[in-house]
């Protein structure tokens, strides 16, 4: 596949069924083994949906959400969003909140697109799941750094490892 092969594009209403599907099935190929089976098994793609629906709905304009669509299938991928950070003391303003990508299309590029067109080379922080190798390769070729950041994930069983880029 080629990067040609997708468009990058904010989500629409119409979008959050879709999204709810993608979401849980992403999850579950990027975080088995390093999440519950029960937390996995718990996600529900309608409940993902309902979420996707009130995302779109009430998104500030400063929230930067973008969906990556293939262009032949018209499936959704992927999806980015950017904002301030929720943290109380960041070492940036802005966090990378989610950046996910359907496995069946890992190393197509279109990734590095979600993040090229949500984020750019601007200063960011994230938290990312300890033992997502990939995606800790990933974010270390956009220049993110592990900071040192640490923090317990008890809904979801799960340590972060924060990385930052300046």
């Amino acid at each position: 596949m080629s990067l040609s092969e997708y468009q990058i594009r904010r989500p629409r209403m119409t979008d959050a069924d879709a999204l709810g599907r993608a979401h849980v099935q992403i999850w579950r190929e990027a975080y088995r083994g390093l999440m519950t089976h029960e937390a996995l098994a718990a996600l529900d793609p309608g409940t993902r949906a309902d979420r996707w629906r009130t995302i779109i709905e009430t998104t500030p304009p400063q929230r930067r959400t973008f969906v990556a669509e293939h262009r032949g299938t018209a499936e959704l991928v992927g999806f980015i969003t950017v904002d301030e950070s929720r943290d109380e003391d960041p070492p940036t303003p802005l966090e990378l909140w989610a950046l996910n990508v359907v496995s069946a299309h890992h190393g197509t590029g279109v990734a590095q697109a979600l993040v090229d067109r949500a984020l750019g080379r601007r200063a960011a922080h994230l938290w990312v799941v300890d033992g997502n190798h990939r995606a800790q390769a990933f974010y270390r070729r956009n220049g993110f750094r592990d900071d040192g950041g640490r923090k317990r994930d008890d809904d979801l069983g799960v340590d972060l490892i924060r990385m930052s880029r300046m």
